[in-house]
């Protein structure tokens, strides 16, 4: 295995270890010599896992006394403590909190898009209602999943906030896994594709107004569906989310 793979694997090992609570905040980790025994690796290896963990604040070094995990509430990637807050709350609660999250961004990101957006960022949306609707017509939810996540990472770099997408855009792949059991009901593939439509026409003709009520119309349906039980809508397990793409969605 390459020294990056080995590295990444690592760093993901001891994330899980943490946000699965088998090593709490406030515990010192192991030795560097213990972890790279126990994993087979070198501990050149294991010194550069850890700092990848410390890029992200999920631990940090005491001088003199060793490395301790921070709280979650002082991590700076997104991904990482919706991963925690999943293993501590629930995978109900935490979907929750990601969607009033998303529902109270996104329909003011999808004001400013339609403000905001070049022709660009409209081909770019139309293409990914085409992807959609493909998608939707030959039942497959993996390919409506992507679309769908795409479709609002275009939403979210329209408005041309680059805060929106710094902070949202990581969480599309949480998202994504979380809404996949509920794409493989047609009827809910429909009710998302009129939404986005709805979307997409305020957002080309400079409506903000409507816009960010379509946004906020789309976003109720998925907390309808969630509250209803048919959204499918649980965090995905942690081994979803490597490391190393947390560590790429730091927030700084």
């Amino acid at each position: 295995m390459e020294h990056r793979t080995l590295v990444d694997a690592v760093a993901e090992k001891l994330l899980e270890e943490i946000v699965a609570g088998r090593l709490a905040p406030g515990d010192a980790l192991p030795a560097e010599a213990d972890i790279a025994a126990e994993s087979q690796v070198s501990r050149l290896t294991v010194r550069e896992a850890l700092t990848m963990l410390r890029a992200i604040n999920v631990i940090s070094v005491q001088r003199g006394r060793g490395t301790f995990i921070n709280p979650p509430d002082e991590w700076t990637s997104v991904e990482a403590i919706v991963r925690a807050a999943a293993h501590s709350t629930g995978d109900s609660l935490a979907s929750r909190q990601l969607l009033e999250a998303r529902r109270l961004v996104e329909s003011g990101a999808a004001a400013l898009a339609a403000a905001r957006r070049t022709e660009q960022d409209l081909e770019l949306l139309r293409r990914e209602m085409e992807s959609m609707a493909a998608a939707d017509a030959a039942g497959d939810a993996d390919a409506f999943v992507e679309a769908d996540r795409l479709f609002h990472t275009g939403i979210l770099k329209a408005s041309g906030n680059t805060l929106f997408a710094a902070v949202f855009v990581p969480m599309g792949r949480v998202l994504a896994s979380a809404r996949r059991e509920a794409f493989t009901a047609p009827a809910v593939r429909a009710r998302t594709l009129a939404m986005h439509r709805k979307v997409l026409t305020a957002v080309g003709s400079g409506d903000q107004h409507g816009a960010r009520q379509a946004m906020e119309d789309h976003m109720g349906q998925i907390q309808d569906d969630f509250d209803g039980g048919t959204a499918g809508l649980t965090v995905p397990s942690a081994e979803g989310v490597p490391a190393a793409e947390a560590q790429k969605a730091a927030v700084v």
